[in-house]
């Protein structure tokens, strides 16, 4: 088995995040398999909570653990510098959860009181990696995560907006404004974190420093962002397209840059690779889907069918966004080659995504029913496999026997 990656300065964080994110992720998983199974029938609160269980308490918990190793590493860290960092992390995890259990429960005060706390750790998280890129020599991951930290501040300014519109009655947002606060969210903040992801894992953990195709690769999915939540919050519908063509820029150059690692890449052996590579194919359909759905509906998504808008969701939130996190994880803990285990994970949560989300958009019952569970129960064993490898507990030596092949590239 190859050597896993060295324990960077910011380990005990960085794992006590992403086992804080796994925990709530199995929350939101479950949830979801009740749900797309049509087993149980849940209220909206339950719903938002099922959502911001993902994009908080998995998603943007991995990108806070993910940001400490990036930006922990390539030059000394203060004593002032560490205890900021971990007391953001525990402000972070208890932020999150909170407020995901305040949309679960309510419409009340509490979900923009908690969201105002939530967004000030996001800001601070910023700002601590704002200070820690001064003088270190950044790769396109690092320009990545910047943009996608700044951006999310913007889109936790209009949730707390919108929390409160729901909470007063009073009116805080342009009329038919709050769909700027999602889609600043998945567009601002994931996607170029996502793409960060993807390319971190084939270089992990020190990426080469960032040449400018690299820096204007990210620049253009960071703008769509802004133009996007822009034409959804003052009802500006020519600025959908123009925001979508971006984000098609921005991947291409991706893809040019990366074609060298993806070409690599085993596509039968479990490797960090591959999970990125999947990745990139999840953003790529993500961005076909909005391009058409813009097309389809005069760039107004208030218009879209929910099913739709749920198969874009969640080819986001898992095609890119969750295979980039696996990625990491893999490399972090086991290297370049995974196992039986990790083949059976990659293969239940993509061929799951896939039936889950054809479901959806073919508006088939039968077809989202059976691809749910197959989908979360491939997302259960990942957890489990990853928190596992975290905690450096082995089962019957399963967990330390890698497959014959995997690299990602060199």
């Amino acid at each position: 088995m190859e050597t896993r990656a060295a324990r960077p300065v910011f380990w005990p964080e960085i794992r006590a995040l992403l086992l804080a994110a796994m925990a709530v992720f199995t929350y939101t998983i479950t949830i979801g398999i009740l749900n797309g199974t049509d087993a149980v029938e849940f209220d909206q609160r339950r719903i938002l909570g099922h959502v911001h269980g993902g994009t908080l308490g998995w998603l943007t918990l991995s990108v806070f653990a993910a940001s400490l190793w990036l930006f922990g590493e390539g030059k000394p860290v203060s004593q002032r510098e560490r205890m900021f960092a971990r007391w953001l992390a525990a402000g972070a995890v208890a932020a999150f959860v909170a407020y995901v259990v305040a949309f679960s429960l309510t419409y009340g005060n509490w979900r923009p009181i908690l969201g105002t706390v939530s967004t000030t750790v996001i800001a601070g998280q910023f700002l601590w990696v704002l200070s820690r890129a001064r003088g270190m020599e950044l790769g396109v991951p690092h320009w990545g995560f910047l943009a996608a930290l700044g951006t999310s501040i913007v889109g936790g300014v209009l949730g707390i907006l919108w929390g409160l519109q729901l909470a007063t009655g009073d009116q805080y947002l342009p009329t038919d404004g709050e769909g700027a606060h999602p889609a600043m969210m998945v567009v601002g903040f994931l996607v170029p974190v996502g793409l960060a992801m993807s390319e971190w894992a084939f270089f992990f953990p020190h990426p080469p420093k960032a040449e400018r195709l690299g820096i204007i690769q990210m620049a253009f999915p960071f703008v769509g962002g802004i133009l996007l939540m822009l034409s959804l919050l003052l009802d500006v519908v020519p600025l959908a397209p123009i925001a979508i063509l971006l984000q098609i820029i921005g991947f291409a150059i991706f893809v040019k840059r990366m074609w060298p690692q993806f070409r690599r890449v085993d596509l039968t052996a479990p490797s960090p690779g591959r999970h990125a590579i999947m990745a990139a194919v999840g953003l790529l359909f993500v961005i076909g889907l909005a391009q058409y759905l813009v097309i389809k509906y005069d760039g107004d998504f208030d218009n879209v069918p929910e099913r739709l808008l749920l198969g874009l969701d969640h080819s986001q939130f898992i095609g890119l966004m969750t295979n980039s996190i696996f990625a990491m994880l893999m490399a972090a803990t086991i290297g370049r080659r995974g196992n039986r285990l990790d083949q059976a994970v990659f293969v239940a949560v993509n061929l799951g995504l896939i039936g889950f989300v054809a479901g959806l958009l073919s508006d088939t019952t039968f077809l989202k029913r059976v691809s749910t569970p197959v989908m979360g129960l491939g997302l259960y064993l990942g957890l489990a496999v990853y928190a596992l490898r975290l905690l450096e507990i082995q089962v019957a030596g399963v967990l330390d026997r890698p497959a014959a092949q995997g690299a990602v590239g060199k």
